[in-house]
C-alpha cells in the first residue's frame, strides 16, 4: 500500500475513532438519564431493561471496534498494516477499504468466526445437558 493511501487510512480510522468516543459519551449520558422508576409496571420495568440492554450492546460494540482501529494505528506505525494477523499474508485491499480496522484476511476471519461459532455451540450443549440432569 502505498504511502497516500496509509496517510488517507490514518485519517479516516482518526474520524472513525473519534466519532465512536462521541457515540460512547451519548450511551452513558444516556444510560445515566435510564433510571429505574419506582413503578410495579412490568411493562414499564421491561421496557427500561431492554432500553439497557441495547445501550450495553451498543456500548460493547463500540469499545470493540476502537481496540480493532487502535490496533490498526500501531500496526501501520509498524509498517505491518494489511498484514493478516493470524496467516501474516496481505489483506486484500478491498477488505481494506471497506473495513481498514481489518486484522485478518477473508480466509482468516472466515477461520475464526466459524471455530467461535463452533466453540458457542458446544458451550450451548453443555448447557443443555447439564439442565436436563
Amino acid at each position: 500500500m502505498d504511502a497516500k493511501k496509509i496517510k488517507d487510512t490514518r485519517r479516516r480510522l482518526s474520524s472513525e475513532y473519534e466519532n465512536l468516543i462521541k457515540s460512547i459519551n451519548r450511551s452513558r449520558l444516556a444510560a445515566e438519564e435510564i433510571k429505574l422508576e419506582n413503578t410495579e409496571d412490568e411493562g414499564d420495568l421491561a421496557a427500561i431493561s431492554h432500553e439497557r440492554e441495547l445501550l450495553y450492546n451498543l456500548h460493547e460494540s463500540d469499545f470493540a471496534r476502537l481496540r480493532f482501529i487502535q490496533e490498526a494505528m500501531k500496526a501501520m506505525d509498524r509498517g505491518q498494516y494489511g498484514e493478516c494477523v493470524r496467516c501474516g499474508e496481505d489483506i486484500n485491499e478491498k477488505r481494506l477499504d471497506a473495513v481498514p480496522w481489518a486484522t485478518m484476511c477473508i480466509r482468516c476471519q472466515g477461520e475464526t468466526e466459524a471455530e467461535h461459532a463452533s466453540s458457542r455451540m458446544m458451550l450451548a450443549g453443555q448447557e443443555a445437558e447439564e439442565t436436563d440432569l
